[in-house]
C-alpha cells in the first residue's frame, strides 16, 4: 500500500512538471512517505525527517517569516503522519505539510497549496491511476480496490491510521484499468489490506477477477493481500477458472499456534487455515503460497513457536515476510505485557528464517 501511495504521489509530481532526483540537495520538494506498522520502520522515517532540518536552515534560513514560501518544500505523508499528527508538527516545525495516509489520494490538490509553482512545466503527461508510471521493469501496475481495514488484528495499527475498510466502486476500478490499458499496461496488481473482502453492492472480488480475466488486453492479474477468513469457495473457483490470475497467493498466517492466533484476533484456527490450504491445492494444482509470520508475540511459548515451524513445514511456502513482534500504540496487543525478551525474539526469527530456507 505504501509503495502504491508513493508511486501515485510521484506520478502527480511528474505530471506537474517535477523530475525525480537522487540527491535531496537538488530537490525543490522532499516527500517522505512513512510506515508505522513496525517500530523500526517508524524510527527510520523519523530519523530521516530529523536529518532534513539542515536543508531548511541552508536554503531558507529557518525559522522562516510567517507566510513566506520555502525554497525547499518538505512534505511528510503516510501512516506516521496519521499516528503522530500534531506531535509530528511540534517536533519537526520545519516540515511544511503533513498528509495522513487517509488523505494521500488528495495529493494533487494539496500540492497546489504547498509547493512552489514551476515557471515551465517539463511534461504534460497525465498521471496514471493508483501509481506506477515510471521505472517499473515488469510492466505491472497497482490498482487499489480497497482502502483501510476492519479486521482489527490485535497487533495491527492499520485500522487506526488508514481507517476502516472501504471498497472502491466497481466503475472506478474498471475506469482505472481501462486507463492503464490505453497507456499500454497489460499486467495489473489488485491491491488492498484485504482484497478478498472487496464488495461493491452484490459485486464481489470473485466477480472482479472474472471480469478482468475476460478483458483481452489484460495478460496477467496479481493481487495482495488476502485474509484467510475471507478466502471463499467462490474466489477459489474464480482463480481456478481463470487463465490470467496469478497462481501465487499471499495468505498471511502470522502464527501456527491456536493460542497465539486467538490473542492476535485472527478469526481462524490452525486447523481451518490448513484445511483452506488443502482446498486451494486440490482446486488449483499449480498454486503456490507466500505468507507473513510474527514471532515473539506476548505469551508465545517455545511450544507455540514450534507449532509455527510445524505449520511452515506442512504448507511449504515459496517465500515469507518474517518479523519480530513490536508493540504498537492504539492496538489491543499494546495492552498486553511484552514478555518475550528481545534475544529470544531474535533467536526465534533466525531459526524461522533458517527453517524457511530448508523447507
Amino acid at each position: 500500500m505504501n509503495v502504491a501511495d508513493s508511486d501515485s504521489m510521484s506520478d502527480t509530481l511528474i505530471s506537474n512538471g517535477y523530475l525525480p532526483t537522487k540527491n535531496p540537495e537538488n530537490a525543490d520538494i522532499i516527500l517522505v512517505n512513512t510506515c508505522t506498522v513496525r517500530q523500526h520502520a517508524e524510527e527510520k522515517a523519523l530519523s530521516f525527517i530529523g536529518e532534513l532540518k539542515k536543508f531548511k536552515i541552508k536554503n531558507n534560513k529557518f525559522p522562516q517569516k510567517s507566510g513566506s514560501l520555502p525554497a525547499k518544500t518538505i512534505i511528510v505523508a503516510g501512516c506516521v503522519a496519521s499516528r503522530l499528527k500534531e506531535n509530528l508538527r511540534k517536533k519537526y516545525p520545519y516540515v511544511d505539510k503533513i498528509i495522513p495516509a487517509t488523505e494521500t489520494d488528495k495529493f494533487d490538490k494539496i500540492l497546489k497549496d504547498v509547493a512552489p509553482k514551476l515557471k515551465n512545466s517539463r511534461t504534460q503527461e497525465p498521471a496514471l491511476p493508483s501509481g506506477r508510471l515510471k521505472n517499473i521493469p515488469s510492466g505491472t501496475h497497482f490498482v487499489t480496490i480497497t482502502k483501510g481495514c476492519s479486521n482489527f488484528c490485535s497487533y495491527c495499527v492499520v485500522p487506526s491510521v488508514r481507517g476502516k475498510e472501504i471498497s472502491r466502486p466497481k466503475k472506478d476500478i474498471l475506469n482505472d484499468v481501462n486507463k492503464l490499458i490505453s497507456n499500454g499496461i497489460n499486467e495489473i496488481t489488485l491491491l488492498g489490506q484485504n482484497v478478498n473482502s472487496y464488495k461493491s453492492g452484490k459485486y464481489d472480488f470473485a466477480d472482479l477477477l472474472a471480469e478482468l480475466n475476460d478483458m483481452p488486453e489484460i495478460t496477467k492479474i496479481n493481487f495482495m493481500t488476502s485474509h484467510p477468513k475471507d478466502m471463499s469457495d467462490k474466489i477459489i473457483n474464480a482463480i481456478a477458472a481463470s487463465n490470467k490470475v496469478s497462481r501465487q497467493i499471499h495468505l498471511p498466517v502470522q502464527s501456527g499456534s491456536n493460542k497465539i492466533l486467538k490473542l492476535m484476533n485472527r478469526k481462524y484456527t490452525r486447523e481451518k487455515y490448513l484445511k483452506l490450504i488443502d482446498k486451494l491445492k486440490k482446486t488449483i494444482p499449480d498454486v503456490t503460497f507466500t505468507t507473513d509470520v510474527i514471532v515473539g508475540f506476548p505469551a508465545e511459548t517455545e511450544k507455540d513457536f514450534q507449532d509455527t515451524l510445524n505449520l511452515v513445514g506442512t504448507v511449504g511456502y515459496a517465500s515469507a515476510y518474517t518479523f519480530k513482534y513490536s508493540p504498537r500504540e492504539n492496538t489491543k496487543a499494546f495492552l498486553l505485557t511484552d514478555d518475550i525478551p528481545l534475544e529470544i525474539k531474535k533467536k526465534r526469527l533466525a531459526e524461522l528464517n533458517t527453517y524457511f530456507k530448508n523447507t
